[in-house]
């Protein structure tokens, strides 16, 4: 009489792992300026917003967030970059941290 109650619940859907991998790239700008392009600090959980106050204080430069899972950093800090994001956040490892070198945009 009642075999119809309970219906088929709710399906539960996997959330799609993304490889969780810091790329850091360096972007020409005009003649001899660039910019410093940091991708993938989301995929460790990491408030870009903070992320970007924090890079702009730490180099004293402008920085902005652009995209979903990008910050973009005035000038060109690669070197740097790497071991203040190790420091920062300790659970970003030093396999994780891809260094692109120079990229066209």
């Amino acid at each position: 009489f009642f075999s119809f109650i309970g219906g088929r619940g709710q399906i539960k859907q996997k959330k799609k792992t993304v490889p969780q991998k810091v790329t850091i790239a360096k972007i020409p700008r005009a003649k001899k300026k660039y910019v410093t392009r940091v991708c993938g600090l989301a995929t460790f959980d990491i408030e870009l917003k903070e992320a970007q106050r924090f890079f702009a204080q730490k180099f004293s430069c402008g920085a902005s967030v652009t995209a979903e899972d990008e910050i973009i950093i005035q000038g060109d800090f690669t070197d740097d970059i790497i071991d203040v994001i190790q420091e920062k956040w300790p659970e970003v490892d030093d396999d994780s941290i891809d260094d692109l070198g120079e990229v066209k945009k």
